[in-house]
């Protein structure tokens, strides 16, 4: 089992739970997200809108600072956009997952439209399991991938990467993440269930301290024709306009992905 694997089964697996093994050789293993008994611990939300960032980061810092819950993982898929995933230390009943994410859903995502919504796990059999992160894409060379949270404006057109994750890289993003213990869920649910829906998108006056705002705020003068984030962080990298600390932070998004090949 590599590092990669480890971090999995910590968070997501259940006790001696094994991959889902794949229908055909096109497919990628799955993760199986219900027990028998209709228990669950993994949750995953999948935003099918790379414009809808700014939605995505209102509902990660929210849990943060408004739930006090432990920071979820984010991925990025071709198929499912982005991803948010939450990882319970004990496993609970499916309808109280269920209401748990669509709690989150009516606080944070109600600007983004049903249809562009798919919550993990569901009754449907198609939600029951979600695909394993990172994999390559059908049959192109575009990869899935564990995403730094602050870098996530840099997918907000093409929600995937051209190059295959580095998978040491991959487990250090998720080797940070604590789950959720049982108490503080229940407290969070009891607050979602009685918050009042209201409006995702941050206010004018806190955007310019907005960690994520920042990150997708263009003051660098390197254009905009860029077809794919690796290209546009080695651009920020090498604009010798650009601040030293952005360069820097260019430089360290880049380490998680492409490791030895981004001087290439």
């Amino acid at each position: 089992m590599n590092k990669l694997e480890s971090e999995l089964q910590r968070l997501y697996f259940f006790p001696s739970q094994a991959w889902l093994g794949a229908k055909s050789e096109s497919d990628n293993p799955h993760i199986n997200l219900i027990t028998a008994t209709g228990l669950v611990r993994c949750l995953v939300i999948s935003i099918k809108d790379g414009g809808a960032w700014q939605q995505v980061a209102a509902l990660y810092q929210g849990i943060q600072d408004e739930l006090e819950l432990p920071a979820p993982a984010i991925s990025v898929s071709v198929e499912d956009g982005y991803q948010i995933w939450f990882s319970l230390a004990e496993p609970v009943a499916l309808q109280l997952a269920q209401d748990f994410m669509e709690g989150l859903c009516r606080k944070y995502l109600a600007e983004t439209k049903a249809a562009k919504l798919k919550l993990r796990p569901g009754k449907a059999d198609a939600l029951k399991f979600v695909p394993k992160i990172p994999a390559r894409q059908d049959t192109s060379e575009r990869w899935s991938a564990y995403i730094d949270p602050t870098m996530g404006s840099m997918f907000v057109e093409e929600t995937w990467l051209e190059m295959t994750p580095i998978l040491d890289k991959q487990a250090g993003m998720l080797a940070g993440l604590k789950s959720t213990n049982t108490e503080d869920f229940h407290r969070a649910l009891s607050t979602l269930q009685t918050m009042p829906e209201t409006d995702a998108s941050p206010p004018a006056d806190k955007a310019e301290s907005s960690q994520f705002q920042q990150s997708s705020k263009n003051t660098l003068d390197i254009g905009n024709g860029f077809s794919n984030p690796k290209n546009f962080l080695l651009a920020v990298m090498n604009d010798p306009t650009a601040k030293a600390e952005e360069r820097i932070q260019a430089a360290i998004a880049l380490l998680p992905y492409f490791g030895n090949d981004i001087g290439r």
